[in-house]
């Protein structure tokens, strides 16, 4: 019987990129793509979430939103948030017991203060960002969750995992093998990427834009490797998700800002 009764994939905003800036051989112009937040019904743990999407708190220092948002220019309104969509199919966002990071981005952290009580699990590279890395980042300030907040460091996975022929180190997330975590540094210093083995789904952040980066092979750009915190990393971290594409065809591999509509695992 599954651990996992069912995941759902909300939009919580959306960004603007122009696929014929960001990539030498693409055919795509400028595109609106979302920010997606996954939601997790556990069947022992309850609800959890991946990420929480943009929410108001990302205009608390209004000056440097602005700047943030001409760079990575976000959109996203009242509605958008993870609180009002939840609220929206009748569940309460108190039942979110934990929020799980994929990295300390504002559109992966910037619901944070507004939930009620739950408990952030990731990775010690991610949850040190949270702790240390952020100090100087007025946008992630209005962001980051009260000192109440228990935080957690996902243990290794001690047991034998496809993800073993890819990744040095597999974390187990939830302690019951039901969500996986691997390293995708690159795009941030800090960035885990989460799987889902019993829905074949790997949830790969920011890693790529989105899927189209590994199923036809597009080749990142000069600006588009200018704007990662470790282009070598990046280029090893893509190269890594298209040999999974191509040697693990059974699994499903999507961003921060797939297309809901192009996965077919959610229930």
């Amino acid at each position: 019987m599954n651990k996992i009764v069912s995941v759902r994939c909300f939009e919580c905003g959306s960004e603007e990129f122009d696929f014929s800036e960001l990539f030498t051989n693409s055919s795509y112009k400028k595109e609106k793509l979302p920010i997606n937040v996954l939601h997790i019904e556990h069947k022992k743990l309850g609800n959890i979430l991946i990420n929480t999407g943009c929410s108001e708190c990302l205009k608390k220092n209004l000056t440097k939103y602005t700047k943030y948002k001409a760079v990575h220019k976000l959109s996203f309104s009242k509605k958008d948030s993870i609180i009002y969509q939840l609220e929206k199919e009748d569940t309460d966002p108190l039942c979110i017991k934990k929020v799980l990071l994929t990295h300390c981005a504002p559109e992966c952290c910037g619901a944070l203060p507004l939930l009620p009580k739950y408990e952030i699990i990731s990775s010690a590279q991610v949850l040190c960002a949270i702790k240390l890395g952020i100090s100087d980042d007025l946008i992630l300030k209005g962001t980051m969750p009260s000192p109440e907040v228990p935080i957690k460091a996902a243990n290794v996975y001690n047991r034998v995992c496809w993800l073993d022929d890819y990744y040095k180190f597999i974390y187990d997330i939830l302690g019951d093998g039901s969500v996986l975590g691997v390293d995708l540094r690159g795009h941030y210093s800090e960035m885990m990427g989460f799987y889902l083995p019993e829905y074949k789904l790997f949830y790969a952040a920011d890693a790529a834009i989105d899927e189209r980066v590994i199923t036809e092979e597009l080749t990142p750009s000069e600006k588009l490797l200018e704007q990662q915190n470790y282009p070598e990393d990046f280029l090893s971290a893509i190269s890594t998700l298209k040999r999974i594409h191509k040697e693990q065809p059974e699994v499903q591999i999507m961003f921060l800002h797939s297309k809901k509509e192009n996965f077919k695992v959610f229930c």
